[in-house]
């Protein structure tokens, strides 16, 4: 180990908390970005209806990654997963609550976001399209939202707690070999 073993210790907690709160930025980023494009730019309602798409494949896509990592992965231990913000606030109290604050505020982001982008479709001037967005398209992207939320929760607090084994791992290496 480094000359300061405390921050090789504890950087893979810190890593973890970079990387909860930048996939949470970029995945609320994308999808304003693309729920802000047909407003800003005007676009036509067929355009509309593909930017919608591309944002339904975009949350789809992102909590079947999430998934497939998890599988890959595995899960960090439920006892590991249930601590796993207050251990990080143990090691970090700023950049856990700020962690926190972030993975809480992306559903949130996600829903105002969702919002923003089918509000014109269910305000069109036809009143039969208006309705089948209402009817046939809301639904799967509330389904869509539940399903790239709870996947984001949950990917949060693996990585945290896997981050914590890591940690763990090193103290462990660190006094094991602290004389040699």
């Amino acid at each position: 180990m480094d000359a300061d073993p405390r921050s090789q210790v504890e950087a893979p907690v810190r890593g973890a908390l970079v990387g909860v709160m930048g996939r949470g930025l970029a995945l609320v980023a994308t999808v304003s970005l693309l729920a802000m494009w047909p407003i800003a730019a005007q676009l036509e309602a067929a355009v509309r209806d593909a930017i919608a798409g591309v944002v339904f494949a975009v949350l789809v896509g992102y909590g079947a990654w999430i998934l497939i990592a998890q599988r890959l992965h595995g899960h960090a231990p439920e006892e590991a997963r249930e601590v796993a913000w207050d251990r990080a606030r143990e090691i970090d109290g700023d950049d856990a609550a700020l962690g926190l604050l972030v993975a809480g505020w992306v559903p949130v982001g996600l829903l105002l976001a969702l919002g923003l982008l089918l509000w014109p479709h269910f305000t069109d001037p036809n009143p039969a399209l208006a309705a089948a967005w209402v009817v046939l398209g809301l639904p799967p992207f509330v389904a869509a939202w539940l399903f790239v939320t709870t996947t984001w929760l949950d990917a949060c607090r693996d990585d945290l707690a896997r981050a914590e084994q890591e940690s763990d791992i090193r103290l462990r290496s660190y006094w094991a070999n602290v004389g040699r």
